[in-house]
């Protein structure tokens, strides 16, 4: 039973870590950009962030976009969808 107490706590932290990662880079997209976007929205892979929004709110972070990576540590590139 402790075995799989302390396997269910380490997928709750991995989860937890992706949702908190997402939460900052919506925070610091929004502070730059006073746009709001859903964490279902935004996948990160391999230093590479996708976005799926509207195109309005795309042009808004390419405006912004290198503000945004300098800020995003582990970010090398935006990708837009």
């Amino acid at each position: 039973m402790k075995n799989l107490s302390s396997l269910l706590e380490r997928f709750s932290k991995s989860l937890n870590k992706d949702s908190l990662l997402k939460e900052n880079i919506i925070n610091i997209i929004k502070t730059n950009t006073k746009a709001s976007i859903s964490q279902e929205n935004i996948s990160l892979k391999g230093g590479i962030l996708e976005i799926k929004t509207t195109p309005v709110i795309k042009s808004e972070i390419k405006l912004k976009e290198e503000e945004i990576i300098n800020s995003l540590k582990g970010v090398s590139r935006i990708i837009y969808k």
